[in-house]
């Protein structure tokens, strides 16, 4: 690392796993004497390796650009990463696994390895895989295992989607899962929001177990989708879990051991989730939010979103916050963007692209903050642009130009954008 570096390791629950994580920490910050700490989180990796990986590219970066940024040379920067237990989110890219039926079973169960946490639940899916092309009962039981592996609930924008997705027959659930699976493969012209006649949609096709031809006619595919869906609801509850019982008092600790520096949070994917959650629970004063491809509703910070009048769960953030709030958003991000469709479909709120602004289970790294107080929008530029960013202020930025898939977020244009939030923010 070409910064001072530290980092603290938590478990699902958001506790710390080793104290003396903390210790190497509080060292750090009486040699170095920080102005600025940069707490960052990664998101879905399988490794801490994977996180260290992200943040030496995200440093690396930062310390390029660096002096294109004015009083950037003079500060005194420590990065604290943090380390959790998130889980991979399969690609949308193919992977050669279409090319058969055989090569269809070993990725779903490799999927299957890789995702699912419960090991009993894990070994009853990949004793499944074989019988799923011709079981109406095995895909049947496919679906209550996986959905059994859900958390009890999921507050917030989605909330009618995780119940429809819990609740729904097996069949529908494996045609939306083919839905998902269409809109990954969608072409990049329309963003990979492919249209959807919602005429074909209600009910859903059922020409035979599973739901018949559907979107897509293999049902190992719709599997796929479904493992990922899945993973997605786990990792939103552990995201909050871990930003709110873990995140937010270690920057309390941050702040009463170094009083004078300025704590700017950074999260790529759910560590945009577990951040945001931090910063709303945290009494400790955050002086920036920069968001990564974050991977949460694009209605997370707003106000009055729908006609109930309810606001995000993230509402109360960018008044917590003393300096600017920035988010990277991109058509080309299909994890974020494309995360919400089979509850879309389930919910029957059919958009006319699935994931894009007029999906009500849109993505914030997809569309940017919505219906959010104050919200700008800008693009994001090149290294040496001019950004209009003011404290408590959500600026969306527009990365099609400069990031290609979810996890491209260490470039220098990301960065630059992130220093000069860091460097607009007020003194604690």
């Amino acid at each position: 690392m070409k910064l001072p570096y530290a980092e603290v390791a938590f478990d699902k629950k958001g506790r710390e796993i080793d104290g003396a994580d903390r210790e190497r920490l509080d060292e750090l910050l009486a040699h170095t004497h920080p102005t600025d700490l940069i707490v960052i989180s990664h998101g879905w990796n399988n490794t801490h390796g994977q996180a260290r990986a992200l943040y030496e590219r995200f440093i690396d970066s930062l310390v390029a650009v660096r002096p294109q940024v004015d009083g950037a040379a003079t500060r005194r920067f420590v990065v604290v990463g943090m380390l959790w237990p998130s889980i991979l989110w399969a690609p949308a890219e193919s992977d050669g696994a279409g090319a058969g039926v055989g090569g269809e079973e070993e990725a779903l169960i490799a999927d299957i390895r890789a995702r699912v946490d419960d090991e009993d639940a894990a070994a009853e899916l990949i004793a499944l895989v074989p019988q799923l092309e011709t079981s109406g009962d095995a895909q049947k039981r496919f679906v209550d295992v996986l959905r059994a592996t859900l958390p009890d609930s999921s507050e917030g924008e989605d909330a009618a989607g995780f119940e429809a997705l819990r609740t729904a027959d097996a069949a529908d659930v494996l045609d939306a899962a083919r839905a998902l699976e269409e809109e990954q493969a969608a072409p990049a012209a329309v963003g990979g929001a492919a249209v959807i006649d919602p005429a074909g949609l209600s009910p859903l096709d059922s020409g035979g177990p599973g739901g018949g031809a559907g979107l897509f006619d293999s049902i190992l595919r719709a599997g796929r989708g479904l493992v990922n869906v899945t993973t997605y609801y786990t990792m939103k509850e552990r995201a909050g879990v871990v930003g709110a019982r873990g995140f937010a008092p270690l920057l309390g600790h941050l702040h009463e051991e170094a009083p004078a520096a300025r704590i700017h949070l950074v999260g790529h994917s759910f560590g945009g989730r577990a951040v945001t959650a931090a910063a709303l629970a945290s009494t400790a004063p955050v002086a920036s939010l920069s968001l990564l491809q974050a991977a949460y509703s694009h209605f997370g910070m707003a106000r009055a979103y729908d006609d109930t009048g309810a606001d995000g769960a993230f509402a109360g953030v960018p008044e917590k916050v003393r300096g600017p709030v920035i988010i990277t958003h991109t058509v080309n991000d299909k994890a974020v963007g494309l995360a919400y469709p089979v509850a879309s479909r389930l919910a029957r709120q059919i958009g006319v692209g699935l994931g894009d602004a007029a999906d009500p289970y849109g993505g914030i790294g997809r569309n940017g903050a919505l219906k959010t107080p104050g919200a700008t929008t800008a693009d994001l530029g090149d290294v040496g642009a001019t950004y209009a960013l003011a404290a408590g202020r959500v600026t969306s930025l527009r990365a099609d130009r400069y990031i290609g898939d979810h996890s491209d977020v260490t470039g220098r244009e990301v960065a630059y954008a992130v220093l000069c939030a860091v460097m607009s923010a007020s003194a604690p």
